[in-house]
């Protein structure tokens, strides 16, 4: 009997997009690295492709299929979203045009494209040589921030305070890709998680940020949602809009990082992905938004939610090892039994001395918790935290 029921194209799937796609009914193509394992016990169409280094492989091979429509291909991270719009693109699936990912990857093109329409814009300058920084950071003033237009994870991001410094940053900056260098933001920093459907763009929560601060400004915690007063709220809102519109963006979750200044909001960047670092999760457990199952019913022509059916807030924390001692063998299972506790991980192997964070691959492990309010999240973290460094 043929299959009836939409098809999702799942690339790389999380056990949490897996699931999502199975509440919708709908059936499972999941594409996997070479030699990858497969979800067991799944009715699946599995597909083994280099789909990051050969999508036309893909494109070939699921051309040759015959799949129910509608059909739609999905990636969440950096790299899926942009394959997966160029799949649905060939095969005239829905989803978003290949060009609204490619402004989010390029910092420079986005903010060319959004110009004044997210309020005050923001002053840059494009970078394609390293002899060109100099006279850019000139030309910006102090203090100022460089990073490469393509970077990820806080890597390649770096504060300039003046002239000497700069001097020594360009001396040994290794310059692989085009740069670019913009003034630096006074205020207090926010990412805006948001939702793009049929209906428009939903702002699902506000969420409070951490990092190390200058130079790096490497994330080393999140807090969701946070509550700001109606009108900046508002003006955050708007801004988002403005710039998943710019970049021609049209279904699906986002990720928007603004910082809130005495001139209002000001876009930093923005990208058609979820936010990393367990946001997606955090997400669900604070306030009931499912990114993943919100984003393939808007493809599929499906029901989307337009409300959370949650009342909580959710944190994530990066714990930071002293770094002149291995870390030891520590038990996750003690930390992840704590109250409001839903995830541990130590990223550092035992036995091997914790690195220097300098970007976001670097951190040395976190802890997510859930809360009934603020105070109650607090604690959880802290407790959890705690716990887990003294067993280091």
């Amino acid at each position: 009997m043929p299959e009836t029921r939409p098809t999702v194209v799942l690339l790389n799937p999380r056990e949490h997009v897996i699931a999502a796609a199975q509440r919708l009914g709908a059936a499972l193509v999941i594409v996997s690295d070479p030699g990858a394992p497969l979800p067991a016990d799944l009715p699946v169409v599995p597909i083994e492709s280099e789909w990051i280094s050969d999508p036309e492989d893909l494109i070939g091979q699921l051309g040759k299929l015959e799949l129910a429509a509608p059909v739609s291909c999905f990636g969440f991270g950096e790299l899926g979203c942009a394959v997966s719009a160029v799949v649905n693109e060939r095969l005239g699936w829905p989803g978003n045009p290949p060009g609204s990912l490619v402004a989010f990857k390029d910092k420079a093109k986005l903010r060319a494209a959004v110009g004044d329409r997210a309020g005050k814009p923001v002053a840059y300058r494009t970078c394609a040589e390293k002899e060109e920084i100099l006279p850019a950071v000139e030309l910006i003033g102090y203090p100022c921030v460089v990073k490469p237009v393509d970077g990820t994870g806080s890597a390649g991001v770096r504060y300039l305070a003046g002239p000497q410094e700069a001097e020594r940053y360009v001396a040994e900056l290794d310059f692989l890709t085009p740069y670019v260098v913009e003034e630096f933001l006074v205020g207090t920093e926010y990412s805006v998680e948001a939702m793009s459907s049929s209906t428009g763009h939903r702002v699902l929560a506000i969420t409070e940020k951490m990092t190390t601060g200058a130079p790096g400004f490497v994330e080393t915690g999140h807090t969701l949602p946070v509550r700001l007063d109606p009108g900046a709220e508002a003006a955050i809102g708007a801004l988002v809009a403005a710039t998943l519109d710019a970049a021609g963006y049209r279904t699906g979750p986002s990720h928007t990082e603004v910082m809130l200044t005495a001139d209002g909001p000001r876009l930093i960047e923005s990208h058609g992905r979820p936010g990393g670092d367990r946001i997606s999760d955090m997400l669900d457990l604070a306030l009931g938004e499912d990114v993943f199952e919100q984003a393939m019913a808007d493809a599929l022509g499906l029901p989307v939610a337009d409300a959370p059916t949650r009342d909580r807030v959710a944190g994530i924390r990066y714990v930071t090892f002293g770094r002149t001692t291995p870390v030891q063998d520590i038990s996750t299972e003690l930390v992840g039994s704590l109250p409001g506790v839903t995830e541990v991980v130590v990223s550092v192997p035992a036995g091997q001395l914790p690195p220097e964070v300098l970007r976001s691959r670097d951190r040395h492990g976190f802890v997510v918790a859930v809360g009934a309010d603020r105070e109650e999240l607090e604690s959880h973290l802290d407790v959890a935290v705690r716990t887990l460094t003294a067993g280091r």
